[in-house]
């Protein structure tokens, strides 16, 4: 056997040549039309865990139980801008202010509750990753407490503080219109875009009195509780009017027994239970923010920080003694913008070889708003005591976390809200009155009708507690009662390729081809596909076929030029 033939046939075919391409960019010769877009990013929840002991202030008695303790938060910077490239951290820093209310060792009134005021700073880096010249706007709330009694003197809190933030980064992007001197083929598709028109923030200044309903004169304020939510609003292009309610919710000591003197004092004295009232109130606003638009507005997200609100008790000269409510509400403004843009998603020249690059986009386009509302109402029992149920003293709460998504057309919000309520109890055995406190997790939904959604599509979602109180119903239970407001706004992910790199190709060797021909359409062609193949024009190929629309067939034949 030669060695020849201990070569494999295929082997023995001469190898061709290779064919060298020359690549002419013609870069030059691109138009382009640039368009300022803002796109939008949300980070992922982050969790802080801060501990911290604290002390009982000297002018205050020993510790027994403690009843409830609730807190917010409030950043020294909301909004982050121009993070340096390769950064990863990003410092948080601000306050946490913690109502702590309790129960004295040795109360010299059954029933007595001491209230304790505690700023707590905090300091923290950050890992997350920003976008160069991006801006960062931060939020952070308190989403667990949980505490413990060290000694009658100490007790430990340990927080766990949500942190989420949206960044919003400017960005040009070029869309190819095609080339100056030569003529390009080109197959066009409409795309939306929303982009971000404005980003504002303004103030409003809230300086008014709530009346006092009740006969009995109040001394001191133990607890307060101020959120502020949206009512409605109206966008022009020279304004943004914006009407919105201040929602009050307050523990107080009304005159009476050995309780006497300014509300100073008052902090430091054991207030009887049945000199405490609740009051709840809301102050409704008007907020004027000037703004210059040249386009439609598609829709806002609006955003309110009144941890900068307070309440104190004052003497007005009509009305006597009231809560006046003063402070200043911070409003962030994003307006959003849907434009409509045809762009060049493929393209080819008749004569030469046409080749390009295609980058991936991905836009977020705003497909519409929900606004719902719902009222929340649970039956608790009061588990685990001897005793009964006799009043309700005071009752607050927060949403723990909630969740928005599609079902059935419809936007539903399911979330949880942690019920905290103090109450009044008597011993079964010793008829001494009681103190008591629930924390309880209840659930809630809320159903907004949003028309064209579909399961693929975001949802963001803001949610705010309008009112909150509960009732004795017996000695063992008491209804708890909410009433939960929810914005949504629903965001379609949208895929796009723009063209760019635009260039010619050149071989060595032309490949002659026929004038005419008759073609079977292959399964999955389209007409622009098979222009393009065989560098024609959709035009031509329905002229000389005698169509009258772009819808052909498999096994069609087709006259191509």
């Amino acid at each position: 056997m030669t060695y020849e033939k201990e070569i494999p046939d295929y082997a023995m075919v001469p190898a061709k040549e290779i064919e060298e391409h020359l690549v002419i960019p013609v870069a030059k010769e691109a138009i382009y039309t640039s368009v300022q877009l803002t796109a939008v990013n949300e980070k992922p929840k982050t969790t802080i865990t801060i501990e911290e002991d604290i002390l009982v202030p000297d002018i205050k008695p020993d510790l027994r139980e403690i009843l409830m303790i609730d807190g917010n938060t409030h950043l020294l910077t909301r909004e982050i801008d121009q993070i340096n490239k390769g950064e990863d951290y990003i410092n948080l820093s601000g306050d946490i202010e913690l109502q702590t209310l309790y129960v004295p060792e040795n109360p010299v009134t059954d029933g007595a509750i001491i209230s304790v005021q505690t700023r707590l700073p905090f300091k923290e880096r950050w890992h997350t990753g920003i976008t160069t010249g991006g801006i960062l706007t931060v939020d952070c709330n308190i989403e667990k407490i949980e505490y413990m009694v060290v000694n009658e003197r100490k007790y430990r809190v340990k927080l766990a503080l949500a942190v989420t933030a949206k960044e919003s980064t400017d960005r040009k992007v070029d869309f190819f219109e095609g080339l100056a001197n030569e003529e390009i083929q080109m197959l066009k598709e409409k795309i939306e875009i929303t982009n971000t028109a404005i980003r504002k923030k303004d103030t409003i200044s809230i300086g008014e009195n709530l009346a006092i309903k009740e006969e009995t004169m109040p001394e001191s304020i133990l607890k307060q509780d101020i959120s502020v939510a949206e009512n409605y609003k109206q966008i022009t292009n020279d304004k943004i009017v914006i009407n919105g309610f201040v929602f009050v919710n307050l523990l107080y000591a009304v005159s009476g027994g050995d309780a006497g003197g300014n509300a100073d004092e008052m902090q430091n004295v054991e207030i009887p239970c049945d000199n405490m009232k609740q009051v709840r109130e809301r102050i409704e606003f008007t907020q004027f923010i000037p703004i210059h638009l040249n386009e439609s507005c598609s829709g806002g997200n609006i955003f309110f920080d009144g941890s900068g609100l307070k309440v104190k008790l004052v003497t007005d000269e009509e009305d006597g003694a009231a809560f006046r409510v003063e402070g200043d509400i911070v409003t962030y403004v994003e307006l959003y913008s849907n434009l409509e843009r045809e762009i060049i998603v493929d393209g080819y020249h008749k004569e030469k070889d046409f080749i390009c690059d295609y980058n991936e986009e991905r836009s977020r386009v705003l497909k519409g708003t929900a606004v719902g509302e719902t009222s929340v109402r649970e039956i608790l029992s009061c588990e685990g005591s001897t005793g009964e149920i006799d009043k309700v003293l005071y009752t607050c709460g927060r949403i723990l976390y909630g969740e928005s998504h599609s079902e059935s057309g419809k936007v539903v919000t399911e979330g949880v809200i942690l019920a905290q309520i103090i109450f009044r109890s008597t011993d079964e055995d010793s008829e001494r009155i009681r103190i008591l406190s629930m924390r309880r997790e209840v659930p809630f939904r809320v159903v907004m009708a949003a028309a064209d959604i579909c399961q693929d599509e975001r949802i963001v979602s803001n949610m705010y507690i309008k009112d909150i109180w509960a009732e004795k119903i017996n000695g063992r239970q008491m209804e708890f009662n909410a009433s939960i407001q929810v914005s949504a706004e629903i965001m379609e992910e949208v895929p796009y390729k723009i063209l760019a790199n635009p260039a010619f190709e050149l071989s060595e060797s032309k490949q002659e081809r026929a004038q005419m021909m008759v073609y079977s359409v292959q399964q999955g062609e389209t007409l622009w596909s098979i222009a393009k193949k065989f560098k024609s024009t959709k035009e031509s190929i329905l002229r000389l076929n005698k169509l009258e629309q772009e819808d052909i067939y498999t096994g069609q034949k087709l006259l191509i030029m």
